[in-house]
């Protein structure tokens, strides 16, 4: 049966406005979703409390960050560092800025560096892959002091090395850094006098060098005026107990023994033992009245015989149970050399 002309006429009409508001609808969800253009900007710092190279700062002066979006907080935490160390740092969030308040006070005349590590993340898991530093001081100026170089684990750059500049006089005032991609690092503005160089790669993440499983490198460095350029290869985990280098006799009441390790501050010497017999290893033993650990050099440990040592006579020392700092002990096959007293001048020996 034919259909009414009006009648088909209405009905393709109703068929074609459907079709029309479906193609409608399906265009209009190929615009930006809801709440605006997708977030591809990573969180950056904007500024820094107390402003970059500010000076005379109070020792009880604020200290911040403001980012220039919401960040996730809980993961910049961490990024957040204050060098020189000044214990926990504990936080205090406000929209898109943090207040930072360290567990011990600031120093007087110091230059402080406070700073963003790579890794800042934003709301949307967009992530920064700078690092913000800046850098204000507690004195009138600048502490002078600088240091700088490579580090390079084998063939290798050496990247993300943490780097520790701990003060020779006061082991509690600790500067940190870290190498950046190019295995270059930095300390800009150190106070002169002398220190002791740490550079690791902190594989547990507890901000220490794991002597037994870590790659790591000390020394002593002296920082004058003149800046310093110290290119730093990291050597092998330490898994041999210390090796005695080379003995020195000063003077006629001391004996300094030089290990091939820096030893246990705390444990170096708690258990060990020192045998001193003239002329050799089968010799008559003689008493030594003290021992204890070199103040600016832990390698050295520092003798005193009950009795004065004789021009050129020969003798031979044993250290048993000398700790370095993986635990490690010394044992008389490692830690044994015979000498002669012989005033300022430095004898190695030879090993029995």
């Amino acid at each position: 049966m034919n259909l009414p002309t009006a009648h088909f006429t209405r009905h393709c009409l109703s068929g074609l406005t459907a079709g029309a508001l479906i193609l409608l609808a399906s265009c209009a969800r190929l615009g930006p979703p809801p709440g605006g253009l997708e977030d591809k900007e990573p969180p950056a710092v904007i500024s820094f409390i107390p402003a970059a190279d500010t000076t005379g700062v109070p020792l009880e002066t604020a200290i911040g960050v403001a980012f220039s979006e919401n960040v996730q907080r809980q993961s910049a935490e961490p990024l957040i560092k204050l060098s020189p160390e000044a214990g926990r740092l504990f936080f205090k969030w406000k929209d898109k800025s943090v207040g930072i308040r360290p567990a011990l006070p600031l120093r007087p005349h110091i230059t402080y560096r406070l700073s963003v590590a790579p890794g800042l993340t934003d709301m949307h898991r967009v992530q920064s892959h700078k690092t913000y530093e800046s850098y204000f001081s507690t004195g009138l100026m600048f502490s002078p002091g600088k240091i700088g170089g490579t580090v390079r684990i084998e063939d290798s750059l050496g990247i993300g090395v943490v780097l520790k500049v701990i003060a020779a006089e006061d082991t509690s005032l600790v500067f940190q850094t870290a190498s950046d991609s190019s295995g270059l690092y930095r300390f800009p503005y150190l106070p002169l006098g002398d220190y002791r160089l740490e550079a690791f790669r902190d594989l547990n993440r507890n901000g220490r060098l794991d002597f037994t499983r870590e790659e790591g490198r000390d020394t002593l460095v002296k920082l004058e005026l003149e800046p310093l350029k110290l290119d730093l290869a990291l050597l092998l985990a330490d898994t041999t107990a210390p090796l005695l280098k080379a003995v020195e006799t000063p003077d006629s009441l001391t004996i300094v023994l030089e290990f091939d390790d820096r030893c246990d501050t705390v444990r170096g010497l708690s258990g060990a033992v020192f045998t001193l017999r003239t002329p050799d290893s089968l010799g008559a033993a003689l008493e030594i009245s003290s021992a204890r650990l070199d103040s600016t050099n832990s390698r050295k440990v520092i003798l005193k015989p009950a009795a004065p040592l004789l021009l050129d006579a020969k003798y031979f020392i044993t250290a048993d149970g000398v700790v370095n700092r993986a635990g490690l002990a010394s044992t008389a096959a490692r830690a044994s050399k015979s000498f002669s007293f012989r005033p300022q001048e430095s004898r190695g020996g030879k090993r029995r």
